[in-house]
């Protein structure tokens, strides 16, 4: 058994302590306290989280420390068993208690005429899923638009393109998949870098999109700023595009998809197909 405290809001002996309680890690129980205590303003809040929770002794010596704080008790806890036990205990002890995981469950196996398997090791590959879905979100914001290359064998996925062709907001749309992407900006005067070359090619995907298109797409970005660069010129569209062909036909084993008109979701899906073969979630 583990437990850590989350403070949200600030720290002080008006704090309300809420005790939760689980069999995995209590992600799943933080992410649901935290979404209802946003409704709430100026609330000043100690999360101590119990995870790891499989015996009766331990909910015990926890419900005791709760009944002397006077604090709120959320818990997901698989087996039936300890839940029931929970529930007694809490009453016993007049404890305000909220079970999280049992009633959609019951309800579920009474829906589907079947009993639960009660596996906390189930739950908790769910929130092993979560984290790592925010290292690959991490990862990626901290290789956005090429600005750094350390741990760029670690990526998914490296992302070249043209500027706005939608690489970041496909990188950052992957990374919600659970993809570590790293995505960096071809400009034709500026050599790719050596580190480009030494990674897995087949991870490359260059992102293109139709020249007036994208043409379009950079005026509208360039409406507040007063230049006179070639950023919007047709002519040097076409030849920055005609640059990044070139490269992909001098890397056969890189990928090349066209953006234009394609939402985020469909861009990253093909993305996938194209490096993975077939659409598919990494976690």
């Amino acid at each position: 058994m583990k437990n850590i405290d989350v403070f949200l809001g600030k720290k002080g002996d008006d704090l309300k302590r809420i005790f939760i309680i689980s069999d995995g890690t209590g992600q799943s129980a933080i992410n649901l306290m935290r979404a209802c205590l946003i409704q709430f303003e100026e609330q000043h809040v100690r999360l101590t989280v119990f995870s790891k929770v499989n015996t009766k002794e331990q909910i015990e010596s926890i419900l005791n420390q709760a009944r002397e704080q006077k604090a709120f008790v959320a818990f997901t806890l698989v087996k039936k068993e300890l839940r029931r036990y929970m529930h007694k205990l809490c009453h016993d002890y007049e404890i305000i208690h909220h079970d999280i995981l049992g009633p959609p469950v019951e309800k579920l196996s009474n829906f589907l005429g079947a009993k639960p398997l009660e596996n906390p090791n189930l739950l908790r590959r769910v929130d092993d899923k979560y984290f790592k879905r925010i290292e690959a979100i991490e990862f990626t914001i901290n290789h956005d638009d090429g600005k750094n290359l350390k741990g760029l064998k670690e990526a998914d996925i490296v992302i070249l393109g043209l500027s706005r062709v939608s690489k970041t907001p496909t990188s950052f749309f992957l990374a919600q998949l659970g993809y570590k992407v790293v995505n960096i900006p071809i400009v034709p005067e500026i050599p790719l870098p050596k580190e480009l070359f030494e990674i897995d090619q087949k991870k490359i995907v260059c992102l293109v999109m139709d020249p007036e298109v994208l043409q379009k797409v950079r005026m509208e970005r360039m409406k507040h700023y007063k230049t006179t660069s070639n950023y919007t010129d047709l002519k040097r569209i076409f030849e920055e595009l005609e640059f990044v062909y070139d490269l992909v036909k001098k890397n056969r084993q890189w990928h090349i998809v066209d953006t234009t008109n394609k939402s985020v979701e469909e861009t990253a899906r093909e993305i996938i197909s194209c490096i993975y073969g077939r659409e598919q979630e990494l976690y």
